[in-house]
């Protein structure tokens, strides 16, 4: 059943809500190294690549106006490229899940990943959705990061086996 609705993300305001998400998650994000932004370094980024983004924030459906997560697609060309934060107070609602498989609906394509082995919680889902490890890195800190490839849903995209190959180009394999 439904939790969430999502809203794409188009106005300013948006775009901080996303930050806010973004900032108190950069921890379980971090599968390379990331700083906090600023309200202005937010709406800059937002500004010079929305063309190739797709946000959306996500409400639970009993609380209409309350923005718990975020998802942002980037398209890659052949490929998108996901990534995602829950407000730490609504970890364990059941929304990761709900989340990603909507992102792979949204998508629509082939996607490249990434998750911290150390993340369990995202492991397991990622592992249930059909998510593919393709190889692993080690970062400075000595976390793993498992490197990602999910086929996506639709059955016509052309030339599958290729698309995985950039994949894993993308991922430096």
């Amino acid at each position: 059943m439904k939790k969430l609705k999502s809203t794409p993300i188009a106005e300013p305001w948006q775009v901080e809500i996303m930050r806010h998400i973004y900032n108190d998650n950069l921890d379980m994000l971090a599968t390379r190294p990331l700083e906090p932004n600023d309200y202005h370094a937010q709406q800059d980024w937002w500004n010079a690549n929305k063309s190739h983004l797709r946000g959306y924030l996500y409400e639970p459906l009993d609380r209409p106006g309350k923005f718990v997560a975020f998802l942002v697609l980037t398209d890659r060309g052949s490929f998108d490229t996901p990534i995602v934060a829950i407000q730490k107070e609504e970890w364990g609602g059941g929304y990761g899940q709900e989340i990603i498989r909507d992102y792979i609906e949204k998508a629509n394509r082939p996607l490249a990943g990434s998750q911290l082995q150390s993340n369990g919680a995202i492991c397991h889902i990622n592992r249930k959705v059909g998510w593919q490890i393709v190889g692993t890195r080690t970062l400075e800190n000595g976390e793993i990061v498992d490197l990602l490839y999910h086929p996506g849903i639709n059955p016509h995209v052309e030339n599958p086996e290729g698309i995985r190959e950039t994949i894993l180009k993308y991922h430096g394999l």
